[in-house]
């Protein structure tokens, strides 16, 4: 799935096509991806301008002058794909002839903008959704799916950090990290990272970090994000950005899925484990 710095890359890229174009017609094809009443989806959407592209945790929310956002979640498989009148763009899961012969059986809702382009929610496994908010009701919702703050925002700073960390002293550091409920827009790639470049174990147990170590962890995860996000985020299996490129965080990743080789550090073999339900590498000798 993609995490922060990839859904981040869409976002900012798909902002630059579309905010200010006007919505005149919307195609449903697949009405279980639309998570509102289908009529109401159809009028509001249709007629409205996009004056916004923004985006909190992994879902991207993409504001109408109607007083409306519609959030969009790509899920695992989940690609929108912008049809301009130049050459064709596509972010977020890259799916084999995903963007031959638009609309295709991938192609589930497409906007259809005034001035001729388009935008396709394609999707190959159909776990992603869209969902149609007020405007005032987003702080709610957001308030009752209970996210954690945002890493990147300005305001998390690391003494929220060492509060949050200081409530949760029972928790593995690794799977703590990718709590959207404690931060959000962490996933697996950025976790694994971040304890690694910060020398700690992803089995460690918050209560036994040093405040060194706990400074550590925050430094680097700031550091890694804002990386990756000027390398548009990770290609590590499946994401492109909204341009259809790969990411090119890829080279500097450290340890993630690096299972049986030699630490770029130390070149003692990197080990993988089973952590949260997750597949989790380490450097037994870097990380303590």
């Amino acid at each position: 799935m993609p995490e922060l710095p990839e859904v981040e890359t869409v976002r900012s890229q798909l902002a630059s096509e579309i905010v200010n174009k006007k919505i005149k017609d919307i195609n449903i094809r697949m009405s279980k991806l639309i998570r509102s009443p289908l009529a109401q989806f159809k009028r509001v959407v249709a007629g409205s301008a996009v004056s916004t592209v923004e985006r909190r945790a992994k879902i991207l929310l993409i504001g109408l002058d109607s007083g409306y956002t519609i959030l969009i979640h790509l899920k695992m498989t989940g690609q929108l794909v912008f049809k301009g009148k130049g050459r064709i763009k596509g972010g977020g899961h890259p799916i084999k002839d995903g963007t031959v012969g638009l609309p295709n059986k991938y192609s589930h809702i497409f906007f259809i903008f005034t001035d001729g382009t388009k935008l396709f929610f394609n999707d190959l496994r159909q776990f992603g959704y869209m969902r149609l908010v007020k405007n005032e009701n987003l702080k709610e919702i957001f308030t009752n799916a209970k996210l954690g703050p945002e890493p990147l925002s300005g305001k998390f700073s690391y003494k929220q950090f060492e509060e949050l960390l200081n409530n949760r002293k029972n928790s593995k550091i690794k799977p703590l990290l990718m709590d959207q409920t404690f931060i959000a827009g962490i996933g697996n790639i950025y976790a694994i990272e971040t304890c690694f470049a910060a020398g700690v174990r992803p089995t460690r147990r918050v209560g036994s970090l040093t405040k060194s170590e706990k400074k550590k962890i925050y430094d680097n995860l700031i550091r890694i994000l804002k990386l990756a996000v000027r390398k548009q985020g990770t290609s590590a299996k499946n994401f492109v950005d909204a341009y259809g490129e790969p990411g090119n965080y890829v080279p500097l990743l450290k340890i993630y899925g690096r299972r049986g080789q030699p630490c770029r550090q130390c070149r003692t073999t990197i080990k993988a484990i089973h952590l949260g339900g997750r597949g989790t590498t380490y450097c037994p000798k870097c990380q303590k």
